[in-house]
């Protein structure tokens, strides 16, 4: 009998100990975060450096990989 979990389910990659989700969609697409504590249901990327770029980038969990959601502008 499979054993239930309240853990959401992502596609990851393993490098040793450490698991990265992969990005799909907006400015990281194809690239894949570290994943620190469990599979969260959110991301909060910081956003790529330079003038007028998003402060980050949120990509949110579903069907299994991190989709690209919205991105946060730094106050004027």
């Amino acid at each position: 009998m499979a054993r239930k979990t309240n853990e959401p389910w992502a596609q990851v990659l393993t490098l040793g100990d450490q698991r990265f989700g992969i990005l799909m969609g907006g400015p990281f697409d194809g690239r894949c975060y570290p994943l620190l504590d469990g599979t969260p249901e959110v991301l909060d990327v910081p956003g790529p450096e330079g003038r007028g770029q998003p402060a980050s980038v949120r990509y949110v969990l579903h069907e299994g990989f991190y989709r690209f959601a919205e991105e946060a502008r730094p106050a004027a």
